[in-house]
């Protein structure tokens, strides 16, 4: 007996409750598997939860069993690369054999754009593959590479039914105005970007992320293949934090900076963590900070003409979704009213 058309490991986080309720919408029934799956959401119809953590194959074999497909969205990681392999590599390898065991017919592995090399101004479509020097990337691109690279080989050598989706910058309600994708954020107003900022980001709303991995669980005739998501609004780092500037009436602020100068400060954090004999402390990796900058444009024509994909491509909705849904109305009589604050 089936105990659930689709199971989504990790649906309790920002993209996994739009795409659990995306795929609720749709007519399938819905398990959610996380480590706490008390603390995960609301009761629907078709919703049920399930305890269970990817690095525990047991637990992903009695979760998975009966499933139709399976969209894999759980990360993890921590301080050494062991914790990532872990989570992603090992995780990717029993959520896989689990898949095999029990016959599932779809597995939609949730990647990321940071698998990719993005440090070059060229445009990166899916034919270009993941960044072909993993090793000079940090544990969280590191690790993504070679999860997709194990699953690749086993729907390969085992035909496992793999589709492998990697989002861009997700931006949306229940996530965050800070995100890392736009720069590295010293305070909540005060971002230090990944180089000039003069480069549109492949920003993407997470309704429009639910709706492409929903779609990847029923499309025919696409297994193997992966597919990169970016929207159709093009915005660069200066400008997000312009407009957050200018909706919020706060004091945000976009400093550039060159990305040698901060991997010369990476360096001297490195040196000083050295001094202290402190573990687990690889060297900066430069290849990471230029593919941090996002100078390539992303190519996501795939999604589009397989699954159908149709992302926003309207700034008012992105605005509105991307910033106005995190703002908090300001009260009649706050002096932010009265104030016109320069923007950056």
């Amino acid at each position: 007996m089936r105990t659930s058309d689709v199971v989504v490991l990790g649906g309790g986080g920002f993209i996994g409750r739009m795409t659990v309720d995306r795929l609720l919408e749709s007519g399938y029934s819905v398990k959610v598997v996380s480590r706490q799956p008390a603390a995960l959401g609301h009761a629907a119809p078709g919703l049920s939860f399930a305890p269970g953590n990817v690095s525990d194959p047991e637990a992903m074999k009695r979760a998975i069993a009966g499933a139709r497909a399976v969209v894999h969205m759980t990360t993890g990681g921590g301080s050494s690369w062991a914790d990532f392999e872990r989570d992603f590599c090992e995780g990717a390898k029993n959520v896989a054999a689990a898949c095999l065991e029990h016959g599932v017919g779809r597995l939609v592995y949730a990647s990321s754009i940071a698998a990719l090399y993005l440090g070059a101004k060229n445009q990166v479509s899916e034919r270009d593959g993941l960044d072909p020097k993993p090793e000079g990337r940090g544990h969280y691109a590191r690790a993504k590479i070679a999860a997709e690279g194990i699953l690749q080989s086993l729907h390969r050598s085992h035909g496992l039914p793999l589709v492998i989706v990697r989002p861009g910058v997700v931006m949306g309600r229940g996530g965050m105005l800070s995100h890392s994708g736009v720069g590295l954020w010293a305070c909540d107003t005060q971002c230090i970007g990944w180089g000039r900022g003069n480069t549109p980001l492949p920003f993407v709303l997470v309704q429009d992320v639910a709706q492409a991995l929903a779609a990847a669980v029923d499309t025919p005739g696409i297994e193997g293949m992966s597919f990169n998501l970016a929207g159709d609004v093009y915005l660069t780092a200066r400008e997000f934090v312009s407009l957050l500037a200018k909706r919020s009436n706060r004091r945000f602020r976009f400093y550039p900076q060159s990305l040698f100068k901060l991997q010369l400060i990476e360096i001297a954090k490195w040196t000083l963590k050295v001094a202290a004999r402190k573990q687990n402390n690889p060297f900066p990796s430069f290849r990471d900070l230029k593919s941090r900058a996002l100078r390539s444009e992303l190519d996501c024509s795939a999604a589009k003409q397989m699954l159908g994909w149709k992302p926003n491509g309207d700034l008012d909705v992105f605005l509105e979704e991307a910033i106005d849904s995190h703002l908090t109305p300001i009260p009649a009589g706050d002096l932010r009213l009265l104030a016109q604050l320069p923007v950056s």
